[in-house]
């Protein structure tokens, strides 16, 4: 998968998601994903498809871009922001093979 990041939360080579489940009590976004194509991030998968998301939370939705690197990672999500959680449920479906 490639994806893209947004630009205060690269920090390495590499994106982190912490994988999340439905009823996960532990949520959080370990790298933030991009939000200025219109709140959506571009992605592009190993079969040759590729997507445009649009993000439904305001963490995803509202972390503003300012280039100085500032955003913090490994967050956790609220439990009462429903539609941040479905935003990392999302994520982590399309980063990785359930087992």
């Amino acid at each position: 998968v490639f994806l893209d990041e947004h630009p205060d939360s690269i920090n390495d080579g590499a994106f982190a998601v912490k994988m999340t489940f439905r009823g996960d009590p532990d949520v959080r976004i370990i790298d933030f994903p991009a939000n200025y194509h219109n709140g959506a991030c571009g992605f592009s998968f190993a079969d040759g498809h590729a997507e445009i998301h649009k993000w439904q939370g305001g963490m995803f939705r509202s972390a503003p871009v300012t280039y100085t690197g500032n955003l913090p990672l490994n967050v956790p999500v609220p439990a009462s922001d429903t539609a941040s959680t479905r935003d990392v449920e999302w994520l982590s479906s399309v980063t990785t093979v359930p087992r």
